[in-house]
């Protein structure tokens, strides 16, 4: 099993955040009974990571990407480090693995790990059609895709929140 590293080709990366970025721009035509929501530092936590790994088995997948949308992936993150704010995790890969991944010093700047310097970030099925996005200034994050995707979501992780009237999670 090979270690999960920071996505360091852009070949890999910038397909998965031109899909990430479409789908983020998509989630202000859903309607808001369409998303599910919930906390947006739910990603550090066992449950979330075992929502996701249940999602993927769902769909018959097995890989996914997490990649840091803000701060910029291109002028900042690539500029200082030479590789891009994203891991994809393979069906091997543990879920020690994921955690550790969100904490990895990029290079000599452990400050810089995506934990502590993500305020945006995406979670997305390689491949697959459900969409989990989070903004950390917001502190709420979203889950879209389709009605089966949501219904299985639902009935498995028990932390969705309901975010109030009118709330809309990207502008």
């Amino acid at each position: 099993m090979s270690d999960i590293d920071f996505i360091s080709d852009s070949a890999t990366f910038l397909p998965l955040w031109e899909r990430a970025n479409a789908s983020t721009k998509a989630l202000v035509n859903i309607p808001s009974t369409d998303l599910l929501y919930f906390d947006a530092v739910d990603i550090s936590t066992q449950k979330f990571f075992d929502l996701v790994r249940a999602m993927l088995a769902f769909k018959g997948a097995g890989d996914f990407a997490s990649l840091v949308l803000k701060p910029d992936p291109f002028g900042y993150f690539h500029f200082h480090f030479g590789k891009y704010p994203g891991f994809v995790h393979r069906a091997e890969h543990t879920d020690d693995d994921f955690f550790e991944s969100w904490q990895k010093d990029p290079g000599d700047s452990p400050a810089d790990c995506l934990w502590a310097n993500s305020e945006r970030y995406a979670v997305l099925p390689i491949p697959g059609d459900w969409f989990v996005y989070a903004d950390r200034k917001w502190e709420m994050g979203v889950l879209s895709g389709p009605p089966e995707i949501l219904s299985f979501a639902r009935n498995f992780y028990p932390f969705f929140v309901d975010p109030g009237e009118g709330f809309k999670m990207v502008e």
